[in-house]
């Protein structure tokens, strides 16, 4: 499957709302940063607990997905990816190394709080992808995933 990634700077929040009520939809889920600090990020908005890590909701039948990108963000223009999902961290590793060497890599194959393989690249035509595995991760402990 395929989903629509729209990327915010600290306003995703306003735009959620704004796109729910456009659309006449809630969103799905909308789950804050919390505690959570990505890794390496160094220059931390003050208020990013409050900022969206992710949201979805369904707009005219099929899922979006939405975000707040705190290591790196956004500019307007370039605020969209798309999200390719499968089962498992095989067959996510397998479609990032399809992609080939010329690419730019954002975010290498990592394993993350909600998922044993997530990756982010832009294509040779400068398309962003995030390519994320259903396959739940195993080295995260209770205490280590984003409280909801």
């Amino acid at each position: 499957m395929i989903t629509p990634y729209l990327i915010f700077n600290g306003n995703c929040k306003e735009a959620l709302t704004f796109y729910q009520e456009v659309f006449g939809h809630p969103a799905d889920m909308v789950q804050p940063y919390g505690e959570y600090v990505p890794e390496g990020l160094t220059d931390v908005p003050p208020d990013l607990g409050e900022w969206i890590i992710h949201a979805q909701m369904e707009i005219c039948g099929a899922p979006v997905w939405f975000a707040d990108e705190a290591a790196d963000p956004a500019k307007q223009g370039d605020n969209i990816r798309l999200t390719v999902t499968v089962p498992t961290k095989r067959e996510a590793q397998e479609i990032f190394e399809r992609f080939g060497e010329d690419v730019c890599v954002k975010l290498p194959p990592t394993q993350t709080f909600y998922s044993a393989f997530h990756a982010e690249i832009f294509d040779r035509y400068g398309i962003g992808w995030n390519i994320v595995a259903e396959e739940a991760p195993t080295k995260f402990a209770d205490d280590q995933i984003p409280a909801v």
